[in-house]
């Protein structure tokens, strides 16, 4: 067995709050959707298990690092809300649940790494006082590539549970002779190590912080990351700069005074471990991008990480736009108060939230010069060398989604399906399904490669039968609603509002004649 001593404090690590924290995204989501557990892929990923009277709850980050002139390796960290296991008694008074994970890495067929470990909570002597998370930390070495990472999960204390399988495609990609930046891992905590460790990397015990989420009271980012190559650059030695910054994930906007700047030494691996103070950081989706640029300051290698913050206490700064010029731009011809709140209200989908905030309240007012300033600041952000035309491409664009979904009572860009189109461009795939047996008319729109995201998915469904107008009931993109029962809402046209399956957390409706929603989410045609 495997035992894992580490674990999170709940609210030192506020994972009661990122249970139950609703997606930042547009304001007129359904209130069911709200209660839906955010997906964050690629940085946390929660797996929803069946299991008697509880479902196991885990979360998996993930990075990826190399060691020049060796294999890349990838590095997972699972962690386990501590209520959601089975604890059974192993000594008098000493209980520990253990959980079995398994993990295979494959190309094809081929199975190119391997790993099934049964892992032990940390002890407990009183199962009424259960709280917080467990992790654990396995590392697995891959040369460059793309791979589907397959996880299974089970409750050994458990027998009645039906062991969970989750996919996720990995890419490996560290040029040998060129400069890189590793996966940026988000740290909990961290202090000198006195011994080696699953935890160690560069000198340092680093605690994953899993959840992608900042909560109003943490003021501080930590993360930590390496750098490669800048010695194949420049061979003379001497120094490159470092920067690093938040930018808002709705746009390629730097946040205000979250830049920073550092030199560092040419060399082989480079690292940094460094805290950012976020106290100042409005409510919202964000990147931390970190950029290694030569002297002259030109891109040569850059990765970034996503996360969350809530801070309602933070009020958000939109002075550069009152102080913005107008006079001989585009946003100075639009003299219509009703056409200005017009446009304003459909840049809904590409708004960061500090800017949907000031949009509402903007549009609320007869401000006509203000409405000029902010949709000339808005484009000139986003394209600075032209952002007429930027405007005009994305205006075209709504005319496309008014066109396509509008409805008797609702334009198309306040649709779910324009709110999607306009964020994320067109689907690679769509797959409609009007009059399948059995099911509500459904649509599922697969994204090859978006916003930095692989093989991403988006579910709308429509109860009406008879409107244009199709609800986001799923999405496995990051800041979306998540809801891994998808299948169930679709098919409760034929079993049933109620029916809630044969297990708890059942996510998938049996199988009948005509039935395609899961094998269109996994195979679209």
């Amino acid at each position: 067995m495997k035992k894992v001593q580490s674990f999170f404090d709940t609210k030192e690590s506020n994972y009661e709050y990122f249970r139950s924290t609703i997606t930042i995204n547009h304001e007129k989501r359904l209130a069911m959707k709200k209660t839906f557990m955010l997906l964050v892929l690629c940085l946390v990923l929660p797996f929803t298990l069946a299991a008697q009277k509880k479902s196991i709850q885990s979360f998996l980050s993930y990075t990826t690092y190399c060691v020049p002139g060796d294999k890349p390796f990838i590095e997972n960290a699972l962690a386990f809300d501590c209520s959601s296991v089975v604890y059974k008694q192993f000594e008098p008074g000493k209980f520990k649940a253990t959980v079995e994970i398994q993990t295979i890495f494959k190309q094809g067929e081929k199975i190119c790494n391997y790993s099934k470990i049964a892992l032990d909570s940390p002890i407990v002597t009183d199962t009424t006082k259960i709280g917080g998370a467990f992790i654990d930390e396995q590392r697995f070495a891959l040369d460059n590539g793309e791979y589907t990472m397959e996880i299974s999960i089970k409750d050994l204390n458990n027998p009645k549970q039906i062991p969970f399988k989750a996919e996720q495609t990995v890419v490996m990609e560290f040029p040998a002779n060129q400069p890189a930046v590793s996966d940026i891992l988000l740290v909990e905590s961290y202090q000198k190590a006195s011994k080696p460790s699953a935890l160690t990397k560069s000198g340092y015990d680093l605690v994953p912080r899993v959840y992608a989420f900042y909560a109003a009271n943490v003021n501080n980012l930590t993360f930590y990351t390496e750098l490669y190559n800048s010695d194949k650059f420049y061979k003379d030695g001497g120094q490159y700069m470092l920067n690093y910054y938040i930018q808002s994930y709705e746009s390629t906007l730097k946040m205000k005074d979250f830049n920073f700047i550092k030199r560092m030494d040419v060399g082989s691996v480079n690292i940094l471990l460094n805290t950012i103070n976020i106290k100042n950081l409005p409510t919202g989706n964000y990147y931390l991008v970190v950029e290694m640029r030569d002297r002259s300051n030109n891109l040569m290698a850059s990765n970034s990480v996503f996360f969350q913050r809530y801070n309602p206490g933070c009020e958000v700064d939109m002075m550069d736009v009152t102080s913005t010029g107008v006079i001989n731009t585009f946003a100075a011809d639009i003299n219509n108060l009703d056409t200005l709140r017009e446009y304003i209200r459909c840049l809904n989908p590409r708004c960061s939230e500090a800017e949907r905030d000031y949009a509402n309240n903007l549009v609320k007012t007869d401000d006509l010069k203000t409405m000029q300033q902010f949709l000339y600041t808005f484009w000139s952000t986003r394209a600075p060398l032209n952002p007429k035309d930027a405007w005009q491409e994305y205006y075209n664009q709504v005319k496309r989604v008014n066109a396509s979904y509008s409805t008797r009572t609702k334009k198309g860009y306040m649709s779910d399906r324009g709110y999607v189109y306009l964020k994320y461009g067109t689907p690679d795939k769509i797959c409609e399904e009007p009059f399948e047996p059995g099911a509500y008319p459904y649509e599922i729109w697969h994204y090859y490669e978006v916003a930095g995201q692989r093989n991403k998915h988006c579910v709308f469904m429509s109860k009406d039968m008879v409107t244009n107008d199709y609800d986001l009931i799923h999405s496995d993109l990051i800041g979306e609603v998540n809801n891994p029962r998808w299948q169930m809402m679709i098919y409760s046209r034929f079993y049933g509002p109620d029916y809630t399956g044969d297990v708890i957390d059942q996510t998938e409706a049996p199988g009948a004649w005509g039935t395609r929603a899961g094998d269109l989410y996994r195979n679209p045609r």
